[in-house]
């Protein structure tokens, strides 16, 4: 490689000068050795296991997060539902209510009573 500085002053670079250009040969950086090369490849390798673990980490967190949202919103669906139905046990319970299909059902004071311990139950366990 050869570096001289043409008419308008800008720096070149070439593998031959022009003629009649005096120019400054350069020589070019030594080869690395062996072992600088090992080390450098062993640390690349190094950062790249850290990249791929750092990403595998991410994605690992991503999961977990997406999974804590359905449930926080399944348990709400859930603790809705609970409130609900405690309400209707609480203002309509007179021994009538309807069933999930649809259909009347009358409840004895002791399916009442279980109805209502359900629906305590449901709302401890899904209502924060």
């Amino acid at each position: 490689m050869y570096r001289w500085v043409d008419e308008s002053g800008t720096t070149v670079y070439a593998q031959q000068p022009p003629p009649g250009i005096t120019a400054t040969p350069i020589k070019p950086d030594p080869t690395p050795r062996a072992d600088t090369t090992g080390q450098a490849v062993e640390q690349l390798r190094g950062l790249v296991e850290q990249d791929i673990d750092k990403r595998e980490d991410q994605s690992l967190k991503a999961e977990e997060a997406a999974k804590q949202a359905t449930e926080q919103a399944a348990r709400k669906t859930n603790c809705d539902a609970a409130r609900k139905n405690l309400d209707t046990l609480e203002n309509h319970g007179r021994g009538r209510l309807r069933t999930p299909d649809g259909k009347s059902k009358f409840f004895s004071k002791e399916e009442l009573a279980k109805e209502f311990d359900k629906a305590r139950e449901q709302i401890k366990a899904n209502c924060r």
